[in-house]
């Protein structure tokens, strides 16, 4: 008989902690992919032209296929200006709009050609910006995403220097089966008799866990299968955030900086060797937990009897 485990349920602790992650990380994530809320770029706001509407550090996401109306918020680019303006359409004039920043006493000089326009806004986020513009300095990029991969690595390697070499991950003997008793065992064989058979090598003994882990090389070491997973998640956003740089990089100066492509480069690299290492123990469980389809014998003769549970 098959036992199917049932789930529990989250307490209320942890499903608070998950919605309260989710609302943190909601914002980064339309910033970053902007075509998750159906628009098409986002801006950080790094003046005050147009408070009280927008302050510096707020984000605006804007979307290139809305249509343009006096009243509207509008981001576009100004001659050889590679930084977008955003303000606000205050007049439409022999075919271009006239554009103010809210904070601003005069108009802006000239007009804002439909080709210069990038797109209208359609969402504000409020003080995101501070934190993108913080991760973007050499500060925050160690503090995000370097220190957090320089954590991961002590720990793993402070537990595994801590780890006593004859105990396995999980805290047992290697050498000791689990749910066996050496001085029972001993006990046993003597109340026996001297000529009691050996089990053949390589079968189990009737009493054995047939769960039990299997013994350890000495040259083998045993990661956590979540410690593989947090690996894996922290490779793949250190790809996803120095992917997204050298997009903007490209974007703003047709040239990429060395520092975000060496990280580009390390976090594939490293996403590919947790993915191919995660992937294998996944292949291994698997393959160990699959029933066997010849049961053995545990005295090497006699018919097999199969019990049916």
């Amino acid at each position: 008989m098959i036992r199917i485990p049932t789930p529990s349920m989250p307490s209320a602790g942890k499903l608070l902690a998950t919605l309260v992650l989710l609302a943190a990380i909601s914002p980064f994530v339309v910033f970053a992919v902007p075509q998750a809320v159906g628009a098409d770029e986002g801006f950080v706001v790094l003046s005050g032209s147009m408070e009280p509407a927008l302050s510096p550090g707020d984000v605006v996401i804007v979307d290139a296929a809305a249509p343009v109306r006096v009243g509207d918020v509008i981001t576009y680019r100004t001659g050889g200006d590679s930084v977008p303006t955003t303000h606000r359409v205050v007049g439409e004039r022999d075919g271009g709009y006239e554009t103010k920043g809210d904070a601003n006493e005069n108009v802006d000089a000239g007009l804002v050609g439909p080709e210069a326009i990038i797109g209208r806004t359609v969402l504000v986020i409020p003080f995101v910006g501070h934190v993108i513009l913080w991760a973007n300095t050499p500060v925050g990029y160690v503090s995000l995403v370097v220190g957090p991969l320089v954590l991961l690595g002590v720990s793993e390697l402070f537990a595994w220097a801590r780890r006593e070499p004859g105990v396995d991950a999980s805290g047992e003997t290697r050498h000791r089966a689990a749910g066996s008793d050496p001085e029972r065992d001993r006990s046993a064989t003597d109340a026996a008799g001297a000529d009691v058979d050996t089990p053949a090598a390589g079968v189990r003994a009737s009493g054995a866990d047939p769960e039990a882990p299997a013994p350890q090389s000495a040259g083998t070491v045993a990661v956590a299968a979540v410690d593989l997973k947090l690996t894996l998640l922290a490779m793949a956003a250190l790809f996803a955030y120095a992917g997204w740089n050298v997009y903007r990089e490209f974007a703003v100066a047709a040239a990429p900086n060395p520092v975000s492509v060496g990280a580009l480069t390390g976090g594939l690299l490293g996403l590919l060797f947790a993915g191919s290492v995660t992937l294998t123990a996944w292949r291994a469980s698997r393959a160990a937990a699959a029933p066997s389809s010849t049961p053995a014998l545990t005295d090497g003769s006699g018919d097999v009897e199969v019990r049916d549970e």
